[in-house]
């Protein structure tokens, strides 16, 4: 048990973990450097409110930016969301009803947005899922179609001719002229280089599978989302493959953590088990923090493959306090701020953000 408190601490704070130890079965250390939960936006109940505590309606992907404002796809109401540093919730695009129409923030509509990834310059992508379309909001406050068209497809090219099955998740890279795409019912990633305007696929093949190897070789089964981490990789919830998988920007693809098989169990990561793992946020050093929707919890890969569990009961209720007994309904996405002090929460059925800040006593 010493040896997962310790593995977990330094998972979560600089340093790796000793390698050639093996991690036990799963704890909940009070020394972690994330010791609580709280509730940081919507009070349980769906709505559209804005303000404070403000009302959310499911949702779903996270994206942190550079003016400590934290924004997010509201899958139903079907806006895209913001949370401003002082805790108002305020709507950025979207008018509450599905469609499709580009313009103004104010009129523009979208069609379940799941996805976000805010540029630098302020610009905003976004996943439309049922639009089967990636969307840009700019600095500006207009929307406009950045790739995908009227119909689900499998096509790269142009943007205009590129198609996508249910966009599901967008990452920037660090350059900021390449957006990846978790393309969630073509079981691929896709990338839209931003320089060039073209999409082509990096890993996957448009059929559901389980396998690593390299690019069109690799099969996912729904990946619900993309996160990049300082060394370029790509890291990918594998959702119905119930694992976590990692991505080169060449393409390669192994699995990190998870067996194919869903449920739940800590220890080294070939047997740890996820349920329909939906959110992932990597580390500086490696490790990897993953929402576990269907086991309510929030989970940890340690850089040496020890997985544990981070905070949740498994109770599939709400819950503020300590994480040993923090309860969460769904937790769909995960996101550090910049300074790595808070681990930010996305939570679908409880209708609400959460928050686990750093101990500043540590």
């Amino acid at each position: 048990m010493k040896y997962l408190f310790a593995a977990i601490v330094a998972a979560l704070t600089v340093g790796g973990v000793a390698a050639g130890t093996e991690p036990e079965a799963s704890v909940f250390p009070k020394t972690l450097p994330f010791p609580e939960v709280r509730t940081l936006a919507g009070d349980g109940q769906p709505g559209a409110a804005d303000g404070s505590p403000g009302r959310v309606n499911r949702p779903h992907g996270l994206s942190y930016a550079n003016d400590g404002s934290l924004y997010f796809a509201d899958r139903g109401n079907h806006q895209v969301r913001i949370v401003r540093p002082d805790g108002t919730v305020a709507t950025v695009a979207g008018t509450s009803k599905a469609g499709f129409a580009d313009g103004p923030a104010k009129t523009a509509q979208f069609n379940e947005p799941i996805a976000v990834a805010v540029e630098r310059s302020g610009a905003i992508y976004v996943a439309d899922r049922n639009n089967h379309r990636i969307r840009k909001i700019t600095p500006d406050g207009t929307v406009i179609t950045l790739a995908g068209g009227d119909s689900a497809g499998f096509v790269d090219g142009d943007l205009k001719s590129a198609r996508f099955n249910q966009p599901y998740g967008v990452a920037l890279d660090a350059a900021q002229t390449t957006l990846y795409v978790a393309d969630y019912l073509n079981h691929a990633i896709r990338r839209i280089d931003l320089v060039l305007d073209k999409v082509d696929t990096l890993a996957g093949n448009g059929a559901p599978g389980f396998a690593d190897g390299q690019r069109a070789t690799a099969r996912f089964n729904q990946p619900y989302n993309v996160r990049i981490d300082g060394q370029g990789r790509l890291w990918v919830p594998d959702q119905l493959n119930h694992a976590v998988r990692r991505v080169t920007p060449a393409g390669e693809v192994t699995t990190v953590a998870g067996a194919g098989k869903a449920g739940y169990a800590d220890g080294p990561a070939a047997t740890a088990r996820f349920d329909n793992p939906t959110g992932v946020a990597p580390l500086p050093n490696g490790a990897v923090v993953v929402a576990d929707r269907n086991n309510n919890r929030l989970r940890l890969v340690t850089p040496d493959g020890a997985v544990a569990t981070l905070a949740g009961t498994g109770e599939a209720r709400f819950a503020d306090g300590e994480v040993v007994s923090a309860r969460f309904n769904q937790p769909l996405d995960v996101e550090f701020d910049d300074s790595m002090s808070r681990v930010l929460v996305s939570e679908d059925k409880g209708h609400r953000l959460r928050v686990l800040p750093k101990d500043t006593r540590r």
